[in-house]
């Protein structure tokens, strides 16, 4: 088919498809891929017109990334991929590098973050090719029509995908990536919908944290919105190094139950190391409180502010 002729072909537009948080899948009939520290991307490769690339909630990744639309720009067309974009960092994907591309819009910093934090666009599936939708197809078909367009250049990869989840598990630990994505061999695509068929489970952290603050929530305040939280600072001057706030993970009785707890040990400032800022809006009511409690908390990782990510809340410890 000639260029002229496939520019009719229209790639229509397709939400991608979810996944489901979960435990290791058991049986057979199910893959592994990597859990990809990025943003989801939808790529849209025409034959004879502009590659696109489209985030999860719509905003126009291909003036930001342009190495990436380069490099898709080589590939041969019509198709549409499903994807992620990562920044590597030591081997491994960056969320912080990653926020440092995506906000960026003027040219000029456009360019410049291209160079000092190059992405990759990792294509873990294919939903369309020529003048056929692939959403019926199952997955392992869909895979295998992937496998054989042999993208792998620079900026673009398709990644591994493990026959044993379990085994995918231990290898993305060990290598401190963010987990692993189940998937049934024989799921369809279903665009937009989040489906058990592809299942995901992360590596979670514990970290051992200390109370020194809150944010209260409910009538008069009888309720916690979050706690913020920190370790202690290496000065050994009984202050902390804030590490952030926690909001994720308590039920209604818990937060109403701490609230009461945190009033008692009331202070009148901030136990946190001189000059930390704990990010929240202007004006947001904060309540100071003795560095009594410990709690512990699950997070994905630490950002390069100290910061953890995700946090997510498992209770004081005794």
């Amino acid at each position: 088919m000639s260029a002229r002729g496939s520019a009719r072909v229209r790639l229509p537009h397709i939400e991608p498809m979810l996944a489901t948080a979960g435990a290791l899948p058991s049986g057979t009939g199910w893959v592994a891929e990597v859990k990809w520290d990025g943003a989801r991307c939808v790529a849209y490769v025409p034959e004879a017109a502009p590659v696109r690339l489209l985030g999860r909630s719509g905003v126009d990744f291909t003036d930001r990334f342009p190495e990436v639309a380069d490099a898709l720009t080589e590939v041969r067309g019509p198709l549409i991929l499903d994807g992620e974009l990562v920044v590597m960092r030591s081997g491994v994907p960056s969320f912080g590098a990653l926020q440092g591309r995506i906000h960026r819009t003027r040219p000029a910093a456009v360019r410049a973050g291209a160079t000092a934090a190059p992405a990759l666009y990792v294509a873990f599936d294919l939903l369309h090719t020529g003048e056929r939708s692939l959403l019926d197809e199952p997955y392992a078909r869909r895979r295998d029509l992937l496998e054989a367009l042999e993208l792998d250049r620079p900026h673009l990869r398709v990644p591994p995908v493990w026959d044993s989840v379990t085994e995918a598990y231990g290898w993305t630990r060990e290598h401190r990536l963010e987990g692993v994505v189940a998937k049934r061999l024989d799921s369809l695509y279903w665009p937009g919908a989040r489906s058990r068929d592809w299942t995901k489970i992360k590596h979670l952290r514990v970290a051992d944290v200390v109370i020194g603050g809150w944010l209260p929530g409910g009538p008069g305040g009888t309720s916690v919105r979050a706690v913020l939280v920190g370790v202690p600072s290496t000065a050994d001057d009984g202050r902390l190094l804030f590490v952030g706030s926690v909001s994720s993970g308590m039920v209604t009785a818990e937060r109403r139950a701490l609230a009461a707890t945190l009033r008692r040990l009331t202070v009148p400032v901030s136990p946190f190391t001189t000059g930390a800022s704990l990010g929240l809006p202007r004006g947001t009511e904060v309540r100071f409180v003795r560095p009594e409690l410990h709690a512990e908390v699950e997070f994905l990782e630490l950002t390069d502010a100290g910061r953890l990510r995700q946090p997510v809340w498992r209770g004081l410890r005794g």
